[in-house]
């Protein structure tokens, strides 16, 4: 692969770092020229590290185009920007030149030229312009690449890459610690804690405030130091501040630093105290020598530390929980130790150089397939079912489904109709329009070789009917724009009324072309209401192809809510529905039994929270047993890992009992709808009572035969082997689609 590598030459610090080390990789196996926009030290460094580099600079904008023209029409097959100014330059140019143009952002653009209005309004205003013209942007934390989607950068061109360095390169320091400490006038003794900080005196590092920390705990902690390594804007700034804190003797200003190896020998505790970060490799430079971190909750920061495990956070500004960290620290060495020691063993595994570079190449092959099959309608899809509600259970599905299609074909534009198009787009990295954008649905559409309706329980009237004629509609104007038709893992019913039960037929017979179904009640419905056209196969729910969340996770989310992992809890998932005030009494009623007389102690989960947060309330005030509500929000893998701790779980909700019965846990189903009772009765389960038909005696009953029932275990597995095997049906006949 031939690779440019455009860059305004100024740059110093982790962007330098992360710069030549990635080009100096790749140019092991790969043709690279690295372009630099100045003449000066960052050149000078890539030649002597036998980087083929090319310095432009004329002097002259337009002389300069010209010159990256020429080298463009080289026959590169991507050109890879690094910063503000390349960034115009390639965007100015890419027109002429049809070579893919990515940009790694290595910090929130809009903050790059913080502390400078003319900067901000001239070279930050013109690289705003210039990112929306580029193919493809690399965020160096997830954080970044989420920022994007928010700012309205299509998701497809959003790309994550994490720093990583060489945990085997040799950095013994050239000088001992203390010989370095007493060149910069500090006296070591077995008791001195010294803080280090790295980074240029910008605004943005808000270096003022690991000061003031340092100032705050100077009695309390009297061999605590902050050395602070390197120059800038803010230099007078923070000496004025020093000495205005009285703390001279305890901060050292030890200039630009040379021998990082070294410098970082003699540090305790490295610092970061930005008000905004991208993906520093000061942290991992820092994890390497095994020095403690503490850094404010920004950028990939969260992503890197684990709060109180192997490092310590705090919020942008808040001096006083910084100054709280160091006194922890200092006062704690053996906790100060293993921090580090638990970074290193995580950072070392997660962040190697051969990692980085690895993911760097397959960002560049996607790329370049994306732009090769930019107007391929064959490769985009448009899904629509009832998503964006913040229901635990339709978001599962929308995941599954994606996953799927991801599958199926790896490089397919997937764009989701939701009722929150700005949340999906953040959670599912694809493109989202509101569900009832007429417009922007017949624009996609029109775009699109695939239309997805599904899953979930989409054909039917029990909710109202106005819902049935939209998602026909949407059946309709797929088939009118030209678009294959697959409907997905549906569960199909009740649809009540004649005229109904009639419209739908001749609309899905006349648009579907394929027909996955989640249980076979759903393929008797569509049998009984006379649909025989489509391609109808026997599935079922997408959603338990989705795996539980890692035990650690789980473990911290039960800890989060007060939850013991080792004890055994009956869980209710229940929703609003008419008449529920009466129902609550025997479902409460029902819990205390099996409290009393089976030792389970009481949990309820809202799966869709907006909506089933207070019902889970009032059920709990109801039951005189001692009850826990999940009351945070989880992702579907740790929602499916709590569930999967739980003994039995009684739910309206039918994806609790989809998840819990995937899982291999024992379900009681209250039967408020059809899909409900197509469910258990899918799984061979009897354990299921209608709503109306709802009492303590019956759930009493259920509960009884679930503590007793030997056999569930084996049972339940089985059925859930099944099951994952009819769900694969669903991705075989979307396959189909894609051959």
């Amino acid at each position: 692969m031939k690779i440019v590598h455009m860059i305004g030459g100024g740059d110093v610090g982790g962007a330098k770092t992360h710069v030549l080390s990635l080009v100096s990789k790749l140019s092991e196996s790969n043709e690279v020229l690295l372009v630099s926009l100045r003449e000066g030290e960052f050149a000078d460094d890539a030649r002597k590290m036998g980087i083929n580099t090319r310095v432009v600079h004329n002097r002259n904008p337009l002389k300069d185009l010209l010159e990256i023209k020429e080298i463009l029409c080289d026959g590169y097959d991507i050109v890879h920007c690094h910063g503000a100014k390349a960034n115009v330059m390639a965007s100015a140019i890419k027109r002429f030149v049809k070579v893919p143009v990515i940009t790694t952002v290595h910090s929130d653009y809009r903050l790059d030229y913080m502390g400078s209005i003319l900067k901000a309004l001239t070279n930050g205003l013109l690289n705003t312009v210039a990112l929306r013209f580029l193919d493809g942007y690399i965020g160096v934390t997830r954080a970044f690449s989420e920022l994007l989607t928010e700012r309205g950068f299509d998701p497809y061109k959003l790309f994550t890459l994490n720093n990583g360095i060489d945990f085997d390169l040799d950095i013994t320091p050239r000088i001992s610690r203390e010989e370095y400490l007493s060149r910069l006038g500090i006296k070591s003794t077995e008791n001195t804690v010294v803080c280090g900080i790295a980074a240029r005196f910008h605004p943005v590092k808000d270096i003022a405030t690991a000061v003031r920390a340092v100032a705050q705990i100077a009695k309390v902690c009297p061999e605590m130091y902050l050395v602070l390594g390197g120059d800038g804007e803010q230099a007078e700034m923070l000496r004025e501040l020093v000495a205005e804190l009285g703390i001279g003797d305890r901060v050292v200003f030890a200039g630009w630093i040379d021998d990082m190896d070294s410098f970082l020998g003699a540090v305790d505790i490295s610092v970061i105290s930005s008000v905004s970060e991208g993906f520093p490799y000061s942290i991992l430079e820092s994890a390497r020598a095994k020095c403690t971190m503490v850094s404010t909750a920004v950028g990939a920061m969260p992503e890197i530390i684990d709060d109180g495990v192997d490092g310590l956070l705090f919020d942008v500004g808040d001096v006083s929980a910084l100054a709280g960290h160091l006194r922890y620290l200092y006062e704690n060495p053996d906790a100060r130790r293993q921090m580090a020691e638990r970074l290193f063993e995580k950072s070392s595994e997660k962040y190697s150089f051969d990692a980085m570079v690895s993911t760097q190449l397959d960002i560049y092959g996607k790329v370049l397939k994306m732009c090769e099959g930019a107007s391929d309608k064959k490769k985009r899809v448009v899904v629509c079912g009832s998503y964006g509600r913040g229901n635990a259970g339709d978001d599962a599905i929308l995941k599954a489904v994606i996953r799927e299609i991801t599958e199926v074909c790896d490089d397919t534009k997937i764009c989701v109709m939701s009722k929150n198009p700005e949340q999906t787009k953040l959670r599912y990295r694809v493109r989202s329009i509101y569900t009832f954008n007429v417009f922007g649905m017949f624009r996609e559409l029109a775009r699109s070789h695939l239309y997805i309706n599904g899953g979930g329980s989409l054909i039917q009237d029990s909710t109202s009917s106005r819902s049935l004629y939209f998602y026909l509609f949407t059946l309709l104007a797929a088939r009118m724009c030209g678009c294959k038709v697959m409907m997905y893992g549906c569960g199909i019913g009740p649809v009540r009324r004649k005229i109904n039960r009639r419209l739908a037929a001749r609309i899905i017979d006349k648009t579907a072309d394929c027909i996955t179904l989640r249980d076979p009640d759903s393929y008797n419905e569509l049998l009984s209401m006379g649909v025989k056209k489509p391609n109808m196969r026997l599935a079922a729910d997408p959603t338990l192809g989705i795996t539980p969340a890692k035990d650690r996770e789980v473990s911290d989310a039960l800890a989060a809510e007060g939850i013991d992992a080792d004890s055994d809890y009956l869980c209710l998932a229940i929703r609003n529905w008419k008449d529920i005030d009466k129902k609550i009494e025997h479902i409460a009623r029902a819990a205390d039994y099996a409290a009393e007389k089976y030792g389970l102690k009481i949990t309820l989960i809202p799966m869709e929270r907006k909506k089933d947060l207070a019902i889970a309330e009032r059920v709990s005030d109801a039951i005189s047993a001692q009850c826990v509500i999940i009351r945070r929000e989880y992702d579907v893998h740790t929602v499916i890992g709590i569930l999967a701790k739980m003994r039995v779980i009684m739910a309206m909700r039918l994806h609790a009992l989809v998840f819990g019965a995937g899982q291999g846990v024992a379900t009681i189903g209250i039967a408020y709808d059809h899909k409900v009772t197509g469910f258990m009765n899918y799984i061979g389960r009897e354990m299921c009572v209608l709503y109306d038909d709802c009492t303590a005696d019956a759930l009493c009953g259920f509960i009884d035969r679930t503590m007793s029932d030997g056999e569930y275990g084996e049972s339940m597995k089985r059925a859930c082997i099944e099951m994952r095997e009819n769900e694969k049906e669903n991705m075989n006949q979307l396959r189909s689609f894609f051959d």
